[in-house]
């Protein structure tokens, strides 16, 4: 063959390779292009069921409305759904009926069938189809008899959660593409699933598994991080139930002074003069308030009189030797000489004085100048800069822990960089306050070198013993579940 020759038979075979490579190339895509066809409808498919499901926010009515899609979307006879529990599939729903025996021989075959498939975590078909790749499908076999059965495994996070079955009385296999439609669905509705058995579980259940991955996680030695939190947890819970703490009963406290002395109208009179208020600081003796003592002094002035007149009466009686006259005048001369000295005791009374240093606890007269005033109203109250007296307001549940001669820490809300050490000296009875029944506790300071005064007000804690931090923390709480119990047991 001439050179000529060989160069065209060369390029003739070169164009039919590329004419090949293009058909081949073109055959690939063809079938690639279904296959993603096929993948979109079976995606397509998946969606439209989850959406179903979705629609239902309770188990029961989820499964029913799914079975019985899948049942009308693939033309089936009979579609059932079985749940995991404890490694075993229990039936859970079926289509087109709303209620089925849990017991009978056909609801025990089914759930047989679907304990094949879940144990093996693969679709089993019977009869197996040409594309089918095997699998032991012997519960199948037992309950098809002569219908097409395919179950297929729900599946999440790589566990089996359930079992979809599907059955046809035609006895025509399902083919492939089925039985990967049923799978893309069933990728789709496990989580949901899933998801809705645990809503659906009681508290205990959900406590069991909780338990059980701890389980897992403390044998799991990747895990040392869990193992160390998990001790250090345990060692907390027995320090709390074994260790003894200072059990101390809290209570709202205000500080008084030790003595607290009233002053008070001597006399019924009007108030002429008030230099002092409450808050004041005053000295023994400084003035505090001043009563108008005109009218009395008119009054000494009139016995004063009236006493100079039966002295000269006594005198001329005893002149003349009449006894009688002079013993009446004597008398009456005694009576004004009695008045006259109760005068002049209101008269040096007029001015109300301190009767120690201290502090003026109430009381404020400066806008009442003028004013009449009634013998024994109380003008002031004063109470002494050195010496106080802490009144701790104890709830009654908390009082039968409380005894004389107990110590405690006050703070005050004006000094908080401080705890006021006191004791208790006195319980007295108790008073509704604020919607609460209080016992009124006095207790003394240590310390009376503080700058305190009357009406502070702050929070004692009154150390009653030693108990466990699980009782501390918690003995209110059973009080008060006791109280209930008795209120509402027969």
């Amino acid at each position: 063959m001439s050179p000529n020759a060989r160069t065209v038979a060369l390029q003739l075979v070169l164009r039919q390779l590329h004419w090949g490579i293009g058909w081949i190339e073109t055959l690939f895509l063809r079938r690639q292009n279904g296959d993603d066809a096929q993948a979109l409808q079976r995606a397509r498919v998946a969606l439209d069921v989850l959406g179903v499901a979705a629609e239902q926010a309770r188990l029961n009515p989820m499964a029913m409305a799914v079975v019985n899609d899948l049942a009308s979307r693939f033309d089936c006879d009979r579609v059932s759904l079985g749940v995991d529990r404890g490694g075993r599939a229990r039936l859970l729903a079926m289509s087109h009926s709303a209620f089925f025996e849990k017991k009978s021989q056909f609801v025990t075959a089914l759930e047989n069938a679907m304990d094949e498939a879940l144990d093996q975590r693969r679709s089993v078909l019977f009869p197996a189809g040409a594309e089918s790749h095997g699998g032991i499908a012997i519960a199948h076999r037992d309950f098809a008899a002569t219908r097409a059965v395919c179950s297929v495994v729900l599946g999440s996070r790589g566990i089996g959660v359930g079992v979809l079955t599907f059955e046809r009385n035609q006895g025509t296999p399902f083919s492939a593409e089925e039985t990967r439609l049923f799978e893309a669905v069933s990728a789709l509705l496990g989580p949901l699933l899933e998801s809705r058995v645990d809503q659906h579980r009681w508290f205990a259940g959900r406590l069991v598994d909780k338990l059980r991955g701890w389980w897992l996680h403390l044998k799991d030695h990747r895990r040392p991080g869990f193992r160390v939190a998990l001790a250090a947890a345990l060692l907390l819970l027995l320090g709390v139930f074994l260790l003894d703490g200072d059990y101390r009963v809290s209570a709202k406290a205000v500080v008084e002074g030790e003595v607290q002395r009233a002053a008070v109208a001597p006399f019924d009179g009007f108030l002429r003069e008030a230099p002092v208020r409450a808050g004041f600081v005053v000295k023994e003796g400084q003035l505090l308030a001043t009563l108008d003592d005109r009218d009395l002094r008119v009054e000494r002035q009139r016995w004063l009189s009236e006493r100079e007149q039966h002295q000269g009466r006594y005198r001329e009686a005893l002149a003349k030797h009449e006894r009688a006259t002079a013993n009446v005048s004597l008398a009456q001369m005694q009576e004004a000489n009695s008045q006259l000295a109760l005068v002049d005791e209101k008269l040096a009374r007029a001015n109300i004085v301190a009767p120690f240093d201290g502090i003026v606890v109430s009381g404020d007269l400066s806008q009442l100048l003028g004013s009449p005033v009634e013998q024994g109203k109380l003008l002031f109250e004063l109470a002494p800069l050195d010496a106080y007296r802490v009144i701790l307001k104890v709830e009654d549940r908390d009082i039968r822990d409380v005894r004389v001669g107990q110590s405690g820490k006050l703070v005050l809300t004006g000094l908080t960089g401080e705890a006021l050490a006191f004791e208790v000296r006195n319980i007295s009875m108790a008073e509704a306050e604020e919607g609460k029944n209080t016992f009124r506790v006095e207790a003394q300071l240590d310390r009376s070198d503080l700058k305190l005064r009357p009406g502070m007000e702050g929070v004692g804690k009154i150390s009653v013993g030693e108990q466990s931090y699980a009782w501390i923390w918690t003995h209110r709480l059973s009080d008060w579940l006791r109280m209930q119990a008795w209120i509402w047991l027969p």
